[in-house]
């Protein structure tokens, strides 16, 4: 046992206090997510069944990716090519090594606002792609690094104001093309 950084963990409360504020920074981080959901669900309201759920987790150990604070939430439609794999939303709050995204500017982990769409059809994602650069959303897009997505749409944020920031400009972004993604399932091509 390091007799000194225990000691220094009790006085003054340090560790309690470091405690909480995290489970607080997550609280945050949850409702921003539950905000930008819902938003991009009202925006698609056809894209998703009536009852959709959520299951907000954070990791902070994880090995793909520093850490994330995510939600999945299941679509109506389904990936044309694979209509057998189940669409899902995804929002979350990443911190990743920027050089994973080419971010070669930033000092220690980038973190970044993001949605993907997982098990997403890769001709929808090129399409949503496509029409991002001919927007005038400051979107950025990359791989994704768990590989159940074509990629993965993110904006970096440094604070506050630009997470809020952030989030609206991907709410935004998914009104505009969340139309782009899946199909009916009655209208799937089940012979690819």
């Amino acid at each position: 046992m390091n007799n000194e950084f225990v000691t220094q963990a009790i006085e003054n409360d340090r560790c309690l206090k470091a405690h909480r504020l995290l489970e607080r920074f997550e609280d945050e981080i949850e409702a921003l997510v539950g905000r930008m959901a819902n938003a991009m669900i009202a925006a698609h309201p056809d894209r998703f069944p009536d009852d959709v759920s959520s299951g907000f987790k954070t990791d902070w150990n994880s090995g793909t990716i520093i850490a994330n604070a995510r939600d999945n939430y299941g679509m109506r439609v389904v990936n044309d090519g694979n209509p057998s794999a189940n669409m899902k939303l995804n929002v979350s709050v990443r911190w990743v090594d920027p050089l994973d995204w080419g971010e070669d500017d930033i000092d220690g982990a980038l973190c970044a606002v993001c949605y993907k769409i997982n098990n997403g059809n890769s001709d929808d994602h090129k399409a949503v792609v496509e029409a991002t650069e001919d927007s005038e959303l400051d979107v950025r897009v990359d791989d994704d690094q768990f590989n159940n997505a074509p990629g993965i749409f993110y904006i970096p944020v440094e604070g506050a104001t630009e997470l809020r920031e952030a989030a609206d400009t991907l709410i935004e972004h998914f009104s505009h093309f969340g139309d782009h993604w899946g199909v009916d399932p009655a209208d799937a091509d089940m012979e690819e």
